[in-house]
């Protein structure tokens, strides 16, 4: 018998977090997987990795090389291995010692995103690593199953180190978790899915450059990689398979769908499993979030999971402008044995008593004018609303995206900000208490553009977005609050850990060139 489940469709709200409307959505209408029998890249699946005898894990960030056109050799980073890392299986009320070796010619940082755990071992911007040293992090673990990930947070250049390939998952692993019939074959009918869209250069290596569209709009890609791979496809079991969404792209939002209409079952968000799966038809996912969705293959009938436009005008060029296939899935192996579960997690009653508000963060874009402008000057505002694509529109935004003027190192780091203010390293941030239940609004300046707004040491509950209750695939452990169109999100959130002014924690907007050029703000707990 097929169980309960709470039917939802994306609501107008929901739209709205993607900026102008889902344009195509409406139009779109399913279809059989279109792959067709050409030669593919096959999905790569990260190896797992898990403590040795020792209770340690090696990290090396380390130089690579990738073909991911069948073209020149692109020069990447990752950890230990050329292009993105592995994804790290860590178990509640485990404690591991992991040991990071830079091997790269930068600086960096590890960041273990959605951890709740002390400043001190944070990875934020004040940890740094230089090139061919070490730093070892003891992480304590103690919170439910869930899908986080790591990735550098050095200031200011996360940015160009993800878009390189440096980031991970890190899986958290619980009893309750096992002993629900979750689908949890890795890589058989548990599919760990990376999304992140890139722009490569004539020479074929990966672009990026921090100029007026970068702070203003984030990172452009051109092509979406799945795991590292452009539009790959797998072989998996038959029967229901769970999908370990990450966003990992620096600034771009996905409405994913199947190909032929069936229902995506989000059964857990950022910070673990849901109360109950929640059924959509389209998945709204912002930069660092994650989301755990089971799609019913038992008819073993191969689809594709795609994305449709969203966002605002320039985050729907082509080929963002129409459904676009990110991977296909071919459910033609041995039966699976997982379940969709009825129920899944009991999460904690909100309160009836809440606090009042004692930490307000607003988002600030102090170019955002600007920056608007340049658009304008292209034409792209005029095609947003007259509709159609303009080839010559196209062309003199791409130019801008690539040949606009990298701003001086002064320019970026004033361009955005927390409360009025750039972010500084050396600047004193704001405290707040150690242990105790809190209520903090996050909210937009003058600008109404997309900020999924991400803090560290803790796992929060959204209890509004815009004054109304949020979506229920993010009424969940959250570590990353959406806020858009002048909106604003109310959280609870509580720090069980201390961060002193050496090591404190950052809340910041996760569109990496935001946090790159000011969009973040520290704070320490005690």
């Amino acid at each position: 018998m097929q169980p309960e489940t709470r039917r939802i469709r994306l609501s107008r709200r929901a739209v709205m977090f993607g900026g102008p409307a889902l344009s195509a959505a409406a139009g779109f209408r399913p279809t059989r997987t279109h792959a067709q029998n050409s030669a593919r890249p096959p999905l790569s699946v990260p190896p797992e990795l898990r403590v040795d005898a020792g209770g340690a894990i090696l990290l090396e960030a380390q130089p690579g090389s990738m073909r991911f056109q069948g073209g020149p050799a692109t020069s990447t980073y990752g950890i230990n291995g050329p292009y993105l890392g592995p994804a790290l299986r860590l178990r509640r009320g485990q404690k591991a010692v992991v040991k990071v070796h830079n091997g790269i010619p930068q600086a960096i940082t590890m960041h273990w995103h959605g951890l709740i755990i002390p400043g001190a071992v944070d990875g934020g911007p004040h940890q740094g690593i230089l090139p061919g040293n070490r730093w070892s992090a003891e992480l304590s673990i103690d919170q439910p199953s869930a899908t986080l990930w790591f990735h550098p947070h050095i200031y200011p250049m996360t940015a160009e180190l993800v878009i390189k390939g440096l980031a991970g998952l890190l899986i958290i692993d619980d009893d309750e978790a096992d002993r629900l019939p979750l689908p949890s074959r890795w890589g058989v009918d548990d599919l760990p899915l990376i999304i992140q869209d890139r722009r490569f250069t004539s020479d074929g290596q990966l672009f990026e450059r921090f100029n007026i569209v970068a702070v203003t709009n984030g990172y452009i890609g051109d092509r979406v990689l799945v795991n590292g791979a452009h539009f790959p496809e797998t072989r998996t079991a038959r029967g229901w398979l769970r999908l370990r969404i990450l966003n990992g792209s620096n600034a771009r939002s996905y409405a994913l769908t199947a190909s032929d209409g069936r229902s995506l079952f989000v059964i857990a968000s950022d910070g673990g499993l849901l109360d109950g799966p929640v059924e959509l038809k389209q998945l709204l996912v912002h930069a660092a979030e994650r989301f755990e969705v089971l799609v019913d293959a038992r008819s073993g009938t191969a689809f594709d999971l795609m994305t449709l436009p969203v966002g605002p005008d320039i985050m729907q060029l082509p080929p963002f402008d129409r459904p676009l296939p990110l991977l296909t899935i071919r459910p033609d192996g041995v039966d699976g044995n997982g379940k969709l579960p009825d129920r899944l997690a009991t999460l904690p009653t909100l309160p009836e008593n809440i606090p009042p508000v004692s930490q307000e963060l607003v988002m600030n874009m102090f170019r955002e004018k600007e920056g608007m402008m340049a658009l304008d000057k292209t034409g792209l505002m005029a095609k947003g609303k007259n509709g159609g694509t303009d080839p010559a529109v196209i062309s003199r935004v791409v130019d801008l995206i690539v040949n606009g003027p990298a701003l001086s190192q002064p320019d970026q780091l004033s361009a955005n900000g927390v409360n009025g203010r750039p972010f500084a390293l050396g600047e004193a941030g704001f405290a707040a208490s150690r242990d105790q239940l809190l209520r903090w609004r996050i909210a937009e300046g003058s600008d109404r553009m997309l900020h999924p707004v991400h803090i560290h040491g803790c796992q929060f509950r959204i209890i509004s977005q815009d004054g109304r209750p949020p979506e229920p695939q993010r009424a969940g452990w959250k570590d990353v609050a959406p806020i858009s169109a002048g909106g604003a999100s109310e959280i609870l959130v509580r720090f069980p850990h201390s961060a002193g002014g050496d090591a404190p924690y950052m809340a910041h907007c996760h569109i990496l060139e935001h946090e790159d050029s000011g969009m973040m703000a520290q704070f320490t707990i005690s």
